[in-house]
């Protein structure tokens, strides 16, 4: 049985303020800080949608076609 209540979905519905990475994450993290970077996240494209076509060229592995599952 699944139950909500209208306070759990105030609660989702909560715009939340940005949370800033450098004071969460813990220090052995530092330098990958960047990846975290809200303005950075925004400008990635988006996944899908009309026009949208990805390619990931695999590079050879001791000259051979890698394995692709």
């Amino acid at each position: 049985m699944f139950s909500i209540s209208i306070t759990n979905i105030e609660k989702v519905l909560i715009v939340r303020k940005e949370t800033n990475p450098y004071m969460k994450l813990p220090e052995y993290y530092s330098k990958f800080l960047s990846i975290f970077n809200y303005l950075e996240a925004k400008k990635l494209l988006p996944l899908r949608g009309p026009g949208t076509n990805y390619t990931i060229k695999l590079e050879k592995v001791n000259g051979k076609e890698p394995i692709v599952p």
